[in-house]
């Protein structure tokens, strides 16, 4: 689905006539196409012009689906408003190949930081921005003409400030051309609106317009990204184990994925109980499958299984029969057994007791030589990620390789095209010890081992990620400077350095994220709130997914 963000930057530029000349244009190449407002003044009922832009679509009778919230609820909370935008949208516009959004009318109230709320919210969706610059001053007066593209500049700029890539600029009221650049000085094209009231595209308009419309942000925001993952759970979805149903975040976790049909959720506990829990919280979990952890059949069948698994270590069935009532030991044993597809725990329970039945039960898979993680970092403009941070205490260089290989599969499972930093207090051949070679040593392992991986090592954090940097101490390299997984050398330095970016620099921590095992397991902080819940039960559905 392609998408292109119009936005009035004042109340007199003509917005709608060029929504609708936009509409006929791009109707011309993409018959499933369509309109959204994602915020309306008062109602969707009270926008006459939202409904006249819709019927020009051909889509009039989508009026209650292709709207996202009101400005009002936006001034009230722009983070719960933006996420309501962001799920309405994907909702309605998964269904076309090409939508225009409209998010300022000239009409609309215009209010300090209307444009960065538009960016942002642009941004969340992944369109780029087509502003609409009024020159209706400037057809003959030179310093009125500066004075246009100076203002063009400014709202190209306030775009930009919140990470929304502008494509073309629009300029209504004016035959005279201005010059417009983005904030990495590019100069974007500029389309003079003829006058009014017909807007006709000329050809070389139409080639900035398509291209536009095809011009996919790189920008991935936490709020899209999130939103990303529930759709890509939703598509397919997994039966995910919650183990610790006593707990009153795990019951509102399910409610919600329940509701918006992320994952078949499975609690664990007494049927009854369970559903007592929830009524008193005002909660609907009807849907969810409850299954007693005490249900002799099921313990019979898993303590069998355990007690075979666990053979060689002595285990007997009675010892395996009195493992199994475990909650963690439980889960696992159904997601062993084919009864779910993945379990998710830790909102009570510690990370040893999460996660050492996995090793036990479920191991490793085929070409991983041992279980590690990972912490999906969301930024504001971009997804990293960080490995390991949480499980494996001093990696040796073997150890140090399959992580990098592992992290680099799991960026790949969401999306990221992995460019691999193995990270160490050196670049290049610039330092020495014992650490370095660790590194040197890991970086050449990982290369033999998956040699179509782009991967560099050993790097510093700055010149991984500032280009100016890597430009003077790798200026070959295919990752420096563009690095978005990050290996750190042992699990001190990436527990700090997690930690670090994530308080300091307001990014968004997802995980741990545990991977190397034949089935998806992952292990929630004792501090996670009900969206760490759903965003984790999300990444082991797409886990499972394969």
């Amino acid at each position: 689905m392609k998408s292109v963000y119009l936005a009035a930057t004042s109340q007199d530029c003509a917005a709608y006539e060029t929504a609708l000349a936009l509409i006929t244009e791009y109707k011309k190449s993409y018959p499933s196409f369509t309109v959204f407002r994602p915020f309306v003044q008062e109602s969707v009922q009270a926008d006459a012009q939202f409904q006249e832009l819709l019927k020009a679509a051909g889509r009039e009778a989508d009026l209650e689906q292709a709207w996202g919230t009101t400005v009002d609820a936006l001034l009230a909370d722009e983070e719960a408003a933006m996420t309501d935008v962001v799920n309405r949208f994907q909702r309605y516009a998964q269904d076309f190949t090409a939508v225009l959004v409209v998010g300022a009318l000239e009409q609309d109230t215009f209010y300090p930081g209307f444009l960065a709320r538009l960016g942002r919210n642009a941004a969340h969706l992944g369109a780029t921005v087509l502003p609409v610059v009024s020159a209706k001053t400037c057809q003959t007066n030179t310093c009125a003409q500066n004075k246009t593209a100076n203002f063009a500049q400014l709202a190209v700029a306030e775009f930009n400030n919140v990470h929304a890539k502008v494509s073309a600029v629009l300029l209504s009221g004016s035959d005279t051309g201005i010059q417009v650049t983005d904030s990495q000085g590019t100069t974007l094209p500029v389309i003079t609106l003829p006058t009014l009231p017909e807007i006709q595209f000329s050809a070389a308009d139409q080639d900035i317009l398509a291209t536009a419309l095809a011009d996919t942000s790189a920008v991935v925001t936490p709020l899209s990204f999130t939103a990303s993952l529930m759709a890509r759970a939703k598509a397919d979805r997994k039966r995910i184990v919650l183990p610790e149903a006593s707990d009153a975040r795990i019951l509102q976790a399910t409610a919600e994925l329940l509701a918006r049909e992320v994952a078949d959720i499975i609690l664990l506990g007494d049927s009854q109980t369970v559903l007592n829990h929830a009524q008193s919280l005002g909660l609907d979990i009807h849907k969810a499958q409850i299954v007693n952890p005490q249900d002799p059949a099921l313990l019979t069948k898993y303590a069998q299984e355990f007690a075979r698994l666990r053979a060689s270590k002595g285990v007997t069935y009675e010892q395996a029969y009195e493992t199994v009532q475990d909650i963690s030991y439980f889960g696992t044993m159904m997601v062993h057994m084919g009864d779910a597809d993945g379990m998710v725990s830790g909102a009570i329970n510690t990370t040893a007791h999460t996660i050492v039945p996995s090793f036990q039960i479920i191991k490793t898979k085929p070409g991983a030589d041992l279980v590690s993680s990972c912490f999906l970092m969301l930024m504001a403009d971009r997804v990293y990620v960080y490995g390991d941070c949480a499980v494996t205490t001093n990696p040796t260089p073997e150890q140090l390789a399959s992580i990098a290989i592992s992290s680099a599969q799991t960026a790949s499972q969401f999306g990221i095209t992995a460019r691999v930093a193995m990270l160490s207090y050196s670049t290049g051949t610039s330092g020495k010890g014992v650490d370095v070679d660790a590194v040197v040593a890991a970086t050449q392992l990982a290369k033999e081992r998956a040699p179509e991986l782009m991967l560099e090592g050993p790097i510093q954090y700055d010149a991984a990620v500032d280009m100016a940097v890597a430009s003077t101490k790798l200026p070959n390299s295919e990752v420096a400077g563009r690095a978005n997984v990050f290996i750190f050398p042992d699990l001190n330095s990436g527990n700090i350095g997690y930690k670090a970016v994530q308080r300091s620099a307001g990014a968004i921590a997802v995980g741990p994220i545990l991977q190397g095992l034949n089935k998806p397991v992952n292990d929630l902080s004792r501090g996670a709130l009900v969206e760490d819940i759903v965003n984790t039960v999300a990444i082991t559905a797409i886990q499972a997914q394969g």
